[in-house]
Order: structure tokens, then C-alpha cells, then sequence
């Protein structure tokens, strides 16, 4: 009986390594294709205005899109932290579906950015569970962006879910602008992302 048991259960694993794999050459392939119209170097010729750009990053990701966005605009950063450190382990994934759920959501620390002295915002986070980071409510239940232009981005995995629509639901009184989302890639596509970027930019 037991032989049994461990047989069932290498059968599952093994059919769930395949079926991971499966997902990651999946991934691969739509993000290869997807930034393959992005090969050409695009100029940068953007006028925001003065520019504000609000992030929260977990692994570091969103905080390179981030930059990216600052250096092209010269805007100012502004970084949402948590007063408890988010850290990798088997809970994180039960702990923010437990968040979500019960829409508890972490505690900040900082002082809030001041939106009225900008033209526009850009505010970014990773997806988690198919949605916004729960740092990222946390932070928009408490601002009020005062029919400011806001432009969401977004960093994940492979799908960004219902990131934009919950962004939408969450910001109190902003002026949406074309939300962008990115991939995790390797850094063989640094320069197709930044050309992404510069692109975005300039169709805003």
C-alpha cells in the first residue's frame, strides 16, 4: 500500500515538473516575441512635465523599471516600504492570499508623497496572486491623487491578472493614463525592455 502511495505521488511530481517546464518555455516564448518589437533603439522625446514616480519592489525588479522611468524623466522617487520585511519562504505565498482575502493589508512607514506638486504620477508594484502587491493597497487606500494623471506599471512572472482593473477600482480620484506591464526577463533583453520603456513613454 505504501509502495503505491509513493508511486502515485512520484507520478504527480514528475507530471508537475513537466507541467512547469511547459509553463516556462511558454513564457519564454511570448516574452521573446513580444519584445522582438522592441529591438530598435526609439529616441526619447516624451514632455511630462514635472513627474513623480511611486513604487513598491520585493525582489528588485520593479525598482529597475522604476529608475529606468526616473532617468529618461528626471523624476522624483518615491519608495512604499513596509514596516514588517517581507521574506521568501513557503508562508509569503499563504500569507498574501491570507491578506488579500481578508483585505488586511501591511502596515507603511514614511511620511505620504505630496501629489500636488506634480503633472504627472507614476505609481508600479508586482503582482501578487494576480493582482496588485498588497503594499500597493495599503499605500492607495491612503492617498488621494486629486484628479492628478496617474499611469500604472506593473512587473510579474507571465500574467499580469486583474492588476489594472484593481488598480482602477483603488485610486482614489486619478486621472488614468496607458498602464504598461513587464515581464521577469533575462538580462539579454535589457535593451529590448529599456526600448519598451522609452516607447511607452513616448505614446503617453
Amino acid at each position: 500500500m505504501i509502495k503505491k502511495i509513493l508511486i502515485a505521488l512520484l507520478i504527480l511530481a514528475v507530471l508537475g515538473g513537466i507541467m512547469a517546464l511547459a509553463h516556462h518555455v511558454r513564457v519564454a516564448q511570448r516574452n521573446k516575441k513580444e519584445l522582438a518589437n522592441f529591438a530598435q533603439e526609439t529616441p526619447y522625446t516624451a514632455k511630462l512635465g514635472k513627474v513623480l514616480i511611486i513604487y513598491y519592489s520585493w525582489t528588485g525588479h520593479t525598482q529597475d523599471i522604476a529608475e529606468q522611468i526616473a532617468t529618461l524623466t528626471r523624476a522624483d522617487i518615491y519608495r512604499i516600504q513596509t514596516q514588517e520585511e517581507f521574506k521568501s519562504s513557503p508562508a509569503f505565498y499563504a500569507r498574501i492570499k491570507n491578506e488579500l482575502n481578508n483585505k488586511i493589508y501591511p502596515a507603511l512607514v514614511g511620511n505620504l508623497p505630496d501629489v500636488n506638486n506634480y503633472d504627472v504620477v507614476f505609481v508600479g508594484a508586482p503582482v501578487w496572486w494576480y493582482t496588485m502587491a498588497t503594499p500597493l493597497y495599503s499605500f492607495l487606500g491612503q492617498v488621494d491623487f486629486k484628479g492628478k494623471k496617474v499611469i500604472p506599471f506593473s512587473t510579474q512572472g507571465s500574467n499580469p491578472g486583474t492588476f489594472l482593473e484593481d488598480f482602477n477600482a483603488t485610486a482614489k480620484n486619478a486621472q488614468m493614463g496607458n498602464y504598461a506591464n513587464f515581464n521577469n526577463v533575462g538580462p539579454e533583453y535589457n535593451k529590448a525592455v529599456h526600448n519598451k520603456i522609452v516607447h511607452w513613454l513616448n505614446n503617453l
